[in-house]
């Protein structure tokens, strides 16, 4: 059949001029790539349904305990806000409790639930500090650490969940000794020096190294729009909801883009997200290695935000958001969420 197509196709090329024919051949392959795009749509959204945890998440093992991280981790990031609210987080602590009983009656304990109720500690520590009334949350915790106790899982660790103290002076110190402590004192900081200015030269020097990147055959997607009018950053981190209690304290906004334009196949349907997040990744080790503190803003969005985004900055319609970055001067002393990671067993296989 396909030889039959192609022979008529060589027929009636034959037939027309060759602008007509280019031109048809040019119809051809946008049908075609068209064609190819929807299919891939559509391969995509199998995958996901079929491997994310969006039909699963209220009894799957791992999209429970995805919930219990990603709840824990807004109180660790409430508790790294420079003014805590009192009593603030409620809905993500109902959660918690909720999503960590059902985890204990389906599969029992684990080291995330153990994180859980560290967390939920210093939760209970920082409220009783401003008399804020508790009733509602002490009996079912209590009921969870003696869960942990009775499956011996409670009590034989350090403490990994929460929040830490740490200084800018030890920052500064790992952050120019040994690549290990380089990586391990990076954290995301939500509290800036909001008297000291970024400095141009720093903000270069981060991009330039940053573009050491690699990228797909090193077309170099990666871009950055910076802001440091305060005024305008503002304007903007109103578009994004993570930042509120420490966005207004950064002395720079970076938006983080991928061009679209440097793609050129359905093939490369993601490699906006690859590139970009490489880019990303790279922008934010080497302001850590200038002594600046970054904290990335995420930019999952419904498509109305990512258009009011680009109305509101002028990034052109062809870049591909990867995220926001707030970015400013450390503090002398400040908190950070701990964010503990997964054992490396989950992370590391050998095949």
């Amino acid at each position: 059949m396909k030889k039959v197509l192609r022979k008529s196709a060589k027929w009636a090329a034959g037939l027309l001029s060759p602008q007509s024919h280019q031109a048809l051949r040019q119809r051809y392959h946008q049908w075609r790539d068209k064609r190819a795009l929807r299919a891939a749509y559509r391969y995509d959204e199998r995958s996901y349904l079929a491997g994310s945890g969006l039909l699963r998440q209220y009894h799957d093992k791992t999209s429970i305990e995805a919930s219990l991280i990603k709840a824990f981790h807004r109180i660790e990031k409430g508790l790294a806000l420079s003014a805590p609210r009192a009593g603030f987080g409620r809905d993500a602590v109902d959660t918690l409790l909720a999503d960590g009983e059902k985890y204990l009656k389906l599969y029992g304990g684990n080291q995330t639930l153990v994180r859980v109720v560290q967390t939920l500690d210093e939760y209970v520590a920082f409220n009783r500090q401003h008399q804020v009334n508790l009733d509602w949350l002490l009996p079912r915790l209590e009921a969870m650490r003696l869960a942990l106790i009775a499956l011996k899982l409670w009590g034989s660790g350090p403490v990994e969940a929460g929040t830490v103290m740490v200084s800018r002076a030890a920052i500064h110190a790992a952050a120019k000794s040994d690549m290990s402590q380089f990586f391990a004192q990076r954290y995301s900081v939500r509290q800036f020096d909001p008297a000291a200015v970024v400095e141009e030269q720093l903000i270069e020097q981060a991009v330039r190294m940053a573009q050491k990147t690699p990228s797909v055959c090193n077309r170099e997607s990666g871009t950055v729009f910076a802001v440091r009018d305060k005024a305008r950053m503002n304007k903007l981190l109103a578009l994004q909801n993570g930042n509120r209690g420490f966005g207004d304290q950064a002395g720079l906004l970076m938006i983080i883009t991928s061009r679209q334009d440097t793609f050129l196949s359905p093939g490369e349907r993601y490699q906006a997200w690859i590139d970009g997040g490489l880019f990303a990744m790279s922008l934010i080790y080497a302001l850590h290695s200038l002594g600046l503190g970054s904290c990335c803003l995420n930019w999952s969005v419904e498509p109305e935000a990512d258009l009011a985004l680009k109305a509101a900055s002028g990034i052109p319609a062809d870049h591909a958001v990867i995220m926001m970055l707030a970015v400013g001067h450390l503090p002398e002393q400040f908190r950070v969420a701990s964010s503990p990671r997964r054992p490396l067993t989950d992370v590391l296989h050998y095949l």
